[in-house]
């Protein structure tokens, strides 16, 4: 059984990472800036006020643009999230060239949308493409497995997130469908979409929204897929089992 007795340093990252609230807007993934095969599929997530705006994209066409071509990604439906966030995917028709740097043009579809990921206070999100197509699907080298646990609690509300430890052989940018349920009879089952970074993904939720809402100490059980920016899946792997942190010092 996991207690959650958090190292420091795990609370300084987790602090500066998640004690204040995201606030509204959209984020993208991959993140911005990142080199992308030129058979990606994108996430657009809305945060907070954006979070309907992204979701009656479904069925639209946006544009990414790049010196001397252009190519429409089409909005399909993705993951809702219990905590006032809702990702969409976009799929590109066709195909991206190789070389080139493309900007979404989210602010065609979403005015005065804040990008709440960008690099450099950028307002539209750019990603450079690499070379060729991935072709490969994602490896396991490392399955995942819950390290830590992080809760706060602050003016603006509590932020409770769990840590997944894995480790991907893979070409491109890669995220987590987490179905996530409660092992004794409660909440309803949820399903977000998680990405991965420095071969680390958090589930949970800061204190104005979140992937996942969680109760205290309760525990849980997260069946987890993981995918490329391609759209290629890992292949299965057995669910992880762990109880959400909780705040012991007010028992």
């Amino acid at each position: 059984m996991l207690r959650f007795l958090v190292p420091l340093f795990v609370l300084l990252l987790a602090r500066d990472a998640f004690a204040q609230c995201l606030g509204d807007g959209v984020q993208v993934f991959p993140t911005p800036g990142a080199i992308v095969p030129i058979n990606s599929r994108f996430l657009l997530e809305g945060v907070g006020t954006a979070r309907e705006p992204v979701v009656a994209l479904v069925g639209k066409k946006l544009r990414l643009v790049a010196d001397g071509h252009e190519a429409e990604v089409k909005a399909q439906r993705g993951w809702e999230s219990s905590l006032g966030r809702a990702t969409i995917i976009l799929k590109v028709v066709g195909k991206l060239e190789a070389d080139k740097r493309y900007t979404l043009r989210i602010d065609e579809a979403l005015p005065n949308v804040a990008l709440l990921n960008g690099r450099g206070g950028a307002v539209l999100p750019e990603w450079h493409t690499g070379k060729g197509a991935d072709t490969q699907p994602p490896r396991w080298l490392k399955r995942p497995a819950v390290s830590e646990g992080f809760l706060r609690r602050t003016a603006q509300g509590t932020a409770r997130f769990v840590r997944l430890n894995l480790s991907l052989r893979e070409e491109s940018p890669a995220y987590l469908v987490v179905k996530l349920e409660p092992r004794r009879p409660g909440p309803s089952v949820q399903q977000y979409v998680v990405p991965v970074t420095n071969n680390a993904a958090f589930i949970g939720h800061e204190a104005c929204s979140g992937t996942f809402a969680m109760e205290d100490g309760r525990s849980y059980r997260a069946r987890i897929e993981a995918f490329d920016a391609a759209g290629h899946n890992a292949p299965p792997v057995p669910p992880v089992d762990f109880e959400a942190p909780a705040d012991y010092s007010a028992q």
